[in-house]
């Protein structure tokens, strides 16, 4: 099961499906994009769209490859198990807000490292 996961071969020469994982990795990233710019949550959007962009390659890597003949394709052992479990690793990191920075406060409610905590 986890195999087939990991290298489904049902994307293998259709640059189509592989353009619909690019889409729906984008949709989370869009929307953590929204929700910082609204000021609601403080996501990573970065990560989805940045695998979103990877995904549209491969996709076009496979157009080109498509219909070609090829009995062997090793460079795909390589290829989408690692954007495949990078695309895990970018929806999780997405969907972990970020720490809110506080405005010149150490970690214990003290003095940023290096500055005195003495006033004179």
């Amino acid at each position: 099961m986890i195999g087939r996961l990991i290298f489904h071969p049902s994307l293998v020469e259709r640059p189509g499906r592989i353009l619909l994982i690019a889409a729906a990795l984008a949709v989370p990233g869009l929307l953590a994009l929204l929700a910082r710019l609204l000021g609601e949550r403080q996501l990573r959007e970065w990560p989805c769209l940045v695998m979103s962009c990877l995904w549209a390659l491969y996709a076009l890597y496979e157009a080109a490859m498509q219909g070609k003949g090829y009995n062997i394709r090793v460079e795909l052992l390589l290829i989408h198990p690692a954007l495949t479990l990078l695309s895990v690793l970018a929806l999780s990191a997405t969907a972990i807000p970020r720490p809110r920075a506080s405005a010149g406060v150490g970690p214990a409610g003290g003095a940023m490292l290096g500055e005195s905590s003495e006033r004179t």
